[in-house]
């Protein structure tokens, strides 16, 4: 007697064939994972800027380091993607720093590690999606710097990316122009994450060993200024 076997192959939904239409196939299972990964993103980012959750109530701490969290990311991708004079994410880092009253070492190693890991996402971010995200922030860069990056790349490869990630350099710049001369990604983002980390731990060491707290600096300049 034969036994019957049950046919475990992924189902497919499929379109009519009628009038010549064409034919779409879709596994059911690759609606899944999606739809989850979207559901976990969106309730993490309810729970985390909206201070009214049950986790509020629950880990207080846990969740206020969270939000900071956020806020840095926020900072990096701005600092990143956008063309700006000023890194916004640069201001915040040095101030964490510089205040050695305030921050442990070993929060400023977390830090300067969570800032690599950060721009380096952010990075990516730009590589992947040059086309789009160079037409909407690049627009107004100046011609100049725009020759400067592409000849640098373009000669130097992901040493050039280097220095761009490491010094004043326009960075965002480079990160778009080596999306578009396609760069090795895997040495792009080996490039970008060594030049963060070398220009965080210098900020970090020189601020640490001098005793420099560019906070009080600032205020008492603010003061002199002021009175």
């Amino acid at each position: 007697m034969r036994k019957y076997q049950r046919n475990n192959r992924p189902r497919y939904l499929n379109t009519s064939k009628r009038n010549n239409e064409k034919s779409i196939t879709i596994k059911e299972e690759s609606l899944y994972k999606p739809l989850l990964v979207m559901f976990v993103i969106f309730l993490f980012v309810m729970v985390i800027l909206f201070p009214i959750s049950i986790f509020d109530s629950m880990i207080p701490d846990i969740m206020a380091f969270l939000r900071r969290l956020v806020g840095w990311m926020s900072l990096s991708a701005t600092a990143t993607l956008l063309i700006l004079p000023i890194s916004v994410f640069d201001v915040e880092l040095l101030r964490i720093f510089s205040s050695a009253d305030l921050y442990s070492n070993w929060f400023v190693v977390f830090v300067v590690g969570f800032a690599v890991f950060s721009d380096t996402l952010f990075a990516f971010i730009g590589y992947r999606f040059t086309k789009t995200l160079s037409k909407l922030f690049a627009r107004k860069a100046k011609k100049s710097d725009l020759q400067k990056s592409n000849e640098k790349l373009q000669k130097y490869g992901n040493i050039g990316m280097f220095f761009f990630a490491s010094t004043p350099l326009p960075f965002t710049l480079a990160i778009y122009t080596a999306g578009a001369v396609r760069l090795k990604k895997r040495w792009f983002l080996i490039a970008v994450a060594l030049g963060r980390l070398v220009k965080y731990s210098a900020f970090a060491l020189f601020l640490r060993v001098f005793g420099i707290n560019l906070v009080e600096l600032g205020q008492n300049l603010l003061t002199s200024l002021f009175g």
